[in-house]
């Protein structure tokens, strides 16, 4: 089960990184969740529906202009959630101004679709959570 949590999740991504977010949604449950409850500072930090998470992602695509997202590492976790190291970089439509972000998210698979992400702004602290050490 838990290798085929990680084909799930990496599947997904793969969906992601290629800008198919029809397959993506496909890999995720209907009541999915994004928290950002682990992201200082951020303002919105959960949305729970394919469609409240849809209009999040469509709403963080439209800032950036320049945008890309990779994968570093995935790692699959003692209890069989799965943690992917990732990062973001952009430059800002109206300010201009360039982010780079290095950022973790720990995904939990239900009956074959992912219901839960957890997005982490310290890669190490969302090790921890997934009882993983870097």
């Amino acid at each position: 089960m838990p290798e085929e949590n990680v084909e799930i999740v990496q599947r997904a991504w793969e969906a992601w990184l290629g800008g198919d977010m029809d397959a993506l949604f496909e890999l995720w449950d209907t009541d999915v969740v994004w928290d950002l409850t682990h992201f200082r500072e951020w303002p919105d930090n959960r949305h729970e529906g394919r469609e409240d998470v849809k209009r999040f992602l469509n709403e963080w695509l439209d800032v950036w202009s320049d945008y890309e997202v990779g994968v570093d590492e995935r790692f699959e976790a003692p209890d069989g959630r799965v943690v992917t190291l990732a990062w973001q970089r952009g430059r800002g439509n109206r300010s201009g101004l360039p982010m780079h972000m290095e950022w973790a998210e720990i995904a939990t698979v239900r009956d074959g679709k992912v219901a839960l992400l957890e997005q982490y702004d310290d890669r190490s602290k969302a090790l921890e959570a997934a009882g993983l050490s870097q």
